[in-house]
Order: structure tokens, then sequence, then C-alpha cells
């Protein structure tokens, strides 16, 4: 049986994840392990009611990375960086529309650049 996209996608939030973790960040760690967990169980069973959860996780990690980068004085280049694949995640959320796994991948650099720009602040 062969893994959808939008399923093995969901791994490249591992690396998040591993730094939050080091960072010793748990709630940003439960936030980004919440969004693999429910994003991969809604996209392999594609039942609604783990859609819901997969989408409160989801913009529950967008404000707290949006949080983070706050807490960082919106750090150069990080913040700049997240916002670039912001627009390009956009791009092929919405205007693509092909698959969700550029989604996933784009989220998953987003939420890196956030605590890149968290965890360098002096």
């Amino acid at each position: 049986m062969q893994l959808k996209s939008k399923v093995w996608s969901n791994f490249f939030f591992a690396i998040p994840l591993v730094i939050a973790l080091y960072q010793q960040l748990f709630f940003h760690s439960a936030l980004i392990l919440s969004v693999m967990i429910f994003s991969s169980i809604y996209h392999y069973s594609e039942e609604k009611k783990f859609g819901i959860a997969d989408r409160i996780f989801a913009y529950s990690l967008i404000a707290y990375n949006l949080y983070l980068c706050y807490l960082a004085n919106f750090r150069f280049p990080y913040f700049y960086l997240a916002l670039l694949f912001v627009f390009v995640g956009f791009y092929f959320f919405f205007i693509k529309k092909k698959d969700d796994s550029e989604w996933h991948i784009s989220s998953a650099l987003i939420t890196i650049f956030c605590l890149l720009a968290y965890i360098t602040t002096p």
C-alpha cells in the first residue's frame, strides 16, 4: 500500500518538532505533534471529524508561530523567510490546489523559521 503524499508530507514537521523539543519549547512541541498526528489521520482516513481537529491544530500552530515571531521582534532574516514560505504555501494551497504535500512542506519550513527567529533572539 502506498502512502498518500498528504500523509507522508506531515513527517517534515519532525524537524521543527526536534528543534522545539531541544529548546524545551514544550507547548510548541505539543502543537507540532498534534498537527502531525491529526493531519496524518485526517488525510489517511478522510473522515470529516478528523478534519476539524486538523484545522484547529493547524490554525493554533499558525497563531503560535506568529506569537514566537512577535516575541522575537520579527527578527531578520528568519521572519522574512517565514513570510516568503507563507506566500509559497498560499500559492500551492489556493492556486495550484493539486495536493497538500507542498502546503505541508511550506508550513514545516515556516515553523522552522519562526522557531529560529525566537531561539536566536538575544
